[in-house]
């Protein structure tokens, strides 16, 4: 199972918040992961993880994160990139899916800057369930909200078809030149970082 930069570093993220959250449930782990990068883009102009998130019907999910979890409980694997352990617990959550952290968070990956928006996550959010985090990122006016709206995506997801391949365009957030410049600078570091350029 290959992981790539972003992947590394989001699972990364996920080991911090099961570290400070228990029990942590797939879906509320997504979502955290999720309010991370769109707090820090709307902050700085720069996500924290560089990953894409795709509008399913409980909102925005990053698609390999998501079924390497899956992947990771369905075939009992002990674990997923030797970060989070990954436990069936069907009767205590909601999608019976629970993290727990195999090693410790490395801090190493992060910035003070992307550590503190961690923080403010877990402080403003973490407490939350997964139910009512889905309901916050379903807020109209939401990047979810918005394409769900374009792409008439509500009668799909009446029909059962909780998944859509439509991507939750981070960069609408990027409202002023330094941000968007920020966000060109940070972008090629990735790629260089990624060995992608």
């Amino acid at each position: 199972m290959e992981i790539t930069l972003a992947q590394n570093k989001a699972f990364n993220v996920l080991v911090y918040y099961a570290e400070r959250i228990q029990p942590l449930n797939l879906t509320k782990a997504i979502k955290l992961l999720y309010i991370a990068d769109e707090k820090a883009m709307r902050q700085s102009g720069v996500p924290i993880t560089w990953l894409n998130y795709k509008a399913w019907k409980l909102g925005p999910v990053q698609e390999d994160i998501y079924f390497k979890i899956k992947q990771a409980n369905d075939y009992s694997k002990s674990g997923v990139d030797g970060s989070l352990e990954v436990v069936s617990a069907p009767t205590v959550l909601p999608d019976g899916i629970v993290l727990k952290p195999r090693k410790p968070f490395d801090d190493s990956q992060f910035s003070d800057y992307e550590i503190d928006v961690l923080d403010e996550v877990l402080k403003q959010y973490g407490k939350y369930t997964s139910e009512q985090l889905v309901e916050i990122l379903h807020r109209e006016g939401s990047l979810w909200h918005k394409v769900v709206k374009e792409h008439h995506l509500e009668k799909q997801f009446e029909l059962k078809n909780n998944r859509s391949d439509y991507v939750i365009e981070l960069t609408d957030l990027l409202d002023t030149d330094f941000k968007k410049s920020a966000f060109e600078v940070a972008y090629r570091s990735y790629l260089m970082q990624a060995n992608l350029i």
